[in-house]
């Protein structure tokens, strides 16, 4: 492997972009295998990334899990931003899901339990998006949770947001009505949903 270019990466790493490849290394690893421009020896590219790298990721992503449900995605974005090659990426999230420490349909179904409460369907699939989950996969939990009757009901937290914001279901002029609409349609809540709230 012929190194091309090293760089500052952060205060105690260095960006080392070779044939085909991009990683990080510590600067002690530099000094430690002379990692210089021009050829890497075998030996040297063996241990790197056979050894050195798998393990620092699999370390790197238990730390990054350790209290807290992540997504496959946002662990994969994790790494990548700490320059892992992709291999070495794809290797731990392999592992990490043999070990049931991840695992996006948990993810996913305990979210949308988690925010139904609160949130439109709309807001809630906005905020998975940023979650780097797969969407088709969001959406089909999201239709056999409601299926199940494990949501709350659209309507019914209509009906307490517009309690919260003192509106008067039976007085209401058309503009105070129209305004509210406007608000609930603004936080995704369906036309029809606002309209049965309304209603009743």
């Amino acid at each position: 492997m012929e190194i091309k270019n090293i760089t500052d990466f952060k205060s105690n790493k260095k960006k080392i972009e070779a044939e085909g490849v991009t990683f990080a290394l510590y600067k002690s690893d530099i000094s430690k295998y002379d990692i210089k421009l021009g050829e890497m020896p075998e030996k040297v590219y063996e241990e790197i990334f056979l050894e050195i790298l798998p393990k620092r990721a699999l370390d790197r992503s238990l730390k990054i899990i350790t209290g807290r449900d992540m997504t496959e995605g946002m662990i994969r974005d994790k790494l990548r931003e700490d320059l892992y090659p992709s291999e070495i990426i794809d290797s731990v999230i392999e592992k990490l899901k043999l070990e049931r420490l991840i695992n996006d349909e948990r993810f996913i179904r305990g979210f949308i339990e988690g925010k139904s409460s609160k949130k439109s369907k709309r807001d809630i699939m906005v905020a998975l998006s940023s979650k780097r989950v797969d969407m088709n996969l969001a959406e089909k939990i999201y239709a056999e949770l409601s299926e199940e009757g494990s949501l709350s009901d659209e309507k019914e937290l209509i009906i307490k947001l517009l309690e919260k914001r003192h509106y008067d279901f039976e007085n209401a002029d058309f503009e105070e009505k129209q305004k509210q609409i406007r608000y609930l349609l603004g936080k995704g809540f369906s036309y029809d949903s606002i309209h049965s709230a309304l209603k009743d």
